[in-house]
């Protein structure tokens, strides 16, 4: 997060006069040590090279990315916000029309279905989103094509071969996850079976959505995110799950919810093949062109990884990168819906309907983390591959500050309305209260964290992410084997919340030490007082003298409301509300202001040599930098 914007607030700090560019003129700069405003890439540029493209927020280019991030955090944000109310909407619909054993095995089929796709997608978004960035940022947007080549045709045999060993193995699998619980109240092993084949069918679909919308993140359009998965194939599920209801099929829950993912993927393909078409008529982004943002020496090179690897910019290189971020992720969602499975053979399904739907707020509030992470993620990798670890400093700490605005209100809240929210499921949910209070407590700590296993990716870093995971999964089933037997969803609640804390805490202190960023700054102490105040102290206060109830409830929450948007109003600049302005990047942003010709071979020498200048180009002058009181700092 860029120390330098204007819209840091209390953050920001004036630029050294040492790091600006000295001179307007073709081929002159500071090429010692790189200290010139302008990047490397820039300054190896033949003289006749076109001059800087403006791009958003050209006053300033850390506010520009600031600003070009909050907008694609919006229109995430409006996307996240409808696609968190269909996934309660799905729940309450089958919660409420069918039995608890009926609802979870339903939930359990789609917990399984969820982590084979993740499985089966090898983590190529996550490969292609910062490939793609790094290498548009750097100017050689050539070599996309063999990214693209090297992630999607791995991504579909593996899917293909998954879902074929899913549906003929789904009989099986069905009766080792719910044997001995089902029969009863309308579920049925042949149910069961049959919604594990119907999601098997939609797994390489999935897989590829999944890896077209990656893609179309690095390119920064975050509108086929939006769009397709959020908006249109969430809309869709909810209508197929509530035709089921309508004529009270449990058989046609799994299928009519799987059904989206297939159209959903031609239409990925065909905007993602028309975002190609438009980056390639507006030319080549080098972000060297727009960027003044300081890169002194030891910046650069603890940066290195990250750009060494784009060097290796071919499909073994891409799959060295993404490999272990593809078990990383495996273990994420492992981590995610692996409890309500354990819960399901170990209490039976009965009960996993319940943790199910416990969790269904709190996991709610992950898609606002994930709205702004798919927004951020393209921006910290270009920042890396440039060596700006100032400006993502900058842009970590206000990305976690819009985090734990939008989140910790919901997490209070169901804190201590937990048991009595769980009501809209049925009044035999409410036992699922402890669930909530755990978890939402975990989920505090986990927002004030920030995005940071993205970042720490981004850094080039993926293996320690896969680290981190496994080690996290290890606790998680660990914790989940010994307690869910003995304490049942209670214990699976405290299972997923150390693994919480795991797969945040030690990536934390792993950025501090190895990248020197971090997340903590007086926005993120804003962020995190206002609502801690506003809607925890506050409707905690009342609950105790008034004793609850809806009308003090109510009276308590509506207060809080009120008073925290003053305090955003109050502490606007310190949080970097100003930025939010916009729903969505326009097409200048994405793509540049104007057509940019092709950067020649002899005018972008190899990566290594323009990473880290060793000596003034040739024909080029070096200016004295001139020393100044800052220096003394």
């Amino acid at each position: 997060m860029p120390k330098g914007c204007p819209v840091a607030g209390a953050h920001a700090k004036p630029a050294r006069a040492g790091w600006t560019r000295r001179s307007s003129a073709p081929g002159t700069a500071d090429t010692r040590s790189g200290r010139s405003g302008r990047s490397a890439a820039d300054a190896h540029a033949a003289p006749d090279a076109p001059g800087p493209v403006p791009g958003p927020g050209a006053g300033h280019p850390a506010s520009g990315r600031l600003a070009d991030v909050a907008r694609g955090s919006t229109l995430n944000l409006a996307g996240a916000a409808f696609s968190g109310a269909a996934t309660v909407a799905v729940t309450i619909l089958v919660t409420r029309n069918f039995s608890k054993p009926v609802a979870g095995a339903f939930f359990t089929a789609i917990s399984l279905f969820l982590i084979a796709e993740t499985a089966a997608s090898l983590g190529g978004y996550v490969g292609l989103v910062n490939f793609i960035a790094g290498l548009r940022a750097l100017g050689r947007e050539s070599r996309v094509p063999a990214i693209l080549r090297a992630a999607i045709i791995p991504v579909a045999v593996t899917s293909l071969t998954t879902a074929t060993a899913m549906v003929l193995a789904a009989g099986p699998l069905a009766r080792v996850v719910l044997s001995g619980h089902l029969g009863h109240s309308g579920a049925s092993l042949a149910v069961a079976t049959g919604a594990l084949r119907a999601l098997g069918i939609a797994l390489p679909f999935g897989a590829v959505l999944d890896t077209l919308l990656g893609a179309s993140r690095g390119y920064r359009d975050m509108r086929p995110s939006v769009f397709i998965d959020r908006l249109g194939r969430s809309a869709l599920q909810l209508l197929g799950v509530s035709v089921a209801v309508a004529v009270g099929a449990a058989s046609l829950l799994a299928p009519l919810w799987a059904l989206p993912y297939l159209p959903a993927a031609g239409v990925a393909w065909l905007w993602f093949r028309r975002i190609r078409r438009r980056s390639a008529d507006s030319g080549p982004e080098v972000m060297g062109r727009t960027s003044t943002a300081r890169r002194p020496r030891d910046v650069r090179r603890r940066n290195v990884l990250a750009s060494r690897q784009l060097l290796s910019a071919n499909a073994r290189g891409f799959w060295r990168f993404t490999a272990p971020r593809a078990l990383a992720a495996l273990a994420q969602i492992t981590i995610q819906r692996l409890d309500i499975v354990l819960v399901a053979i170990l209490r039976g399904p009965a009960e996993a309907a319940i943790y199910t739907a416990a969790t269904r707020f709190l996991v709610a509030g992950q898609f606002a983390n994930s709205a702004i992470s798919l927004a951020a993620q393209p921006r910290f990798a270009e920042l890396f591959a440039i060596g700006d670890r100032r400006g993502a400093n900058v842009l970590y700490q206000a990305t976690t500050a819009w985090l734990m605005l939008l989140t910790w209100p919901l997490y209070l809240l169901a804190m201590l309305y937990g048991s009595d929210v769980l009501t809209v499921f049925g009044h035999s949910y409410r036992v699922g209260g402890t669930v909530m209070l755990i978890l939402g407590g975990t989920m505090l700590l986990a927002t004030a964290c920030g995005q940071v296993d993205t970042v720490l990716i981004a850094t080039g870093r993926s293996t320690w992410s896969l680290v981190n995971g496994l080690m996290a999964v290890g606790v998680n089933v660990a914790l989940d084997l010994i307690l869910i037997p003995s304490y049942g969803i209670t214990g699976a609640a405290i299972g997923w919340a150390v693994a919480i804390a795991v797969t945040n805490l030690v990536p934390l202190a792993q950025l501090a030490a190895a990248a020197r960023v971090h997340p903590f700054g007086q926005g993120t102490l804003a962020a995190a007082a206002l609502p801690a105040v506003c809607l925890g102290a506050l409707p905690l206060a009342t609950r105790v003298i008034a004793g609850p109830g809806a009308l003090s409830a109510a009276l308590a929450v509506g207060t809080g409301c009120t008073l925290l948007a003053a305090g955003l109003w109050r502490f606007r600049r310190t949080l970097h509300l100003p930025a939010l302005a916009g729903l969505a990047p326009s097409r200048k942003a994405r793509f540049g202001s104007r057509k940019t010709p092709p950067v020649t071979q002899r005018q972008q020498p190899e990566l290594a040599s323009r990473e880290i200048p060793r000596s003034p180009a040739p024909g080029r002058v070096t200016l004295p930098r001139q020393r100044t009181p800052s220096d003394q700092e």
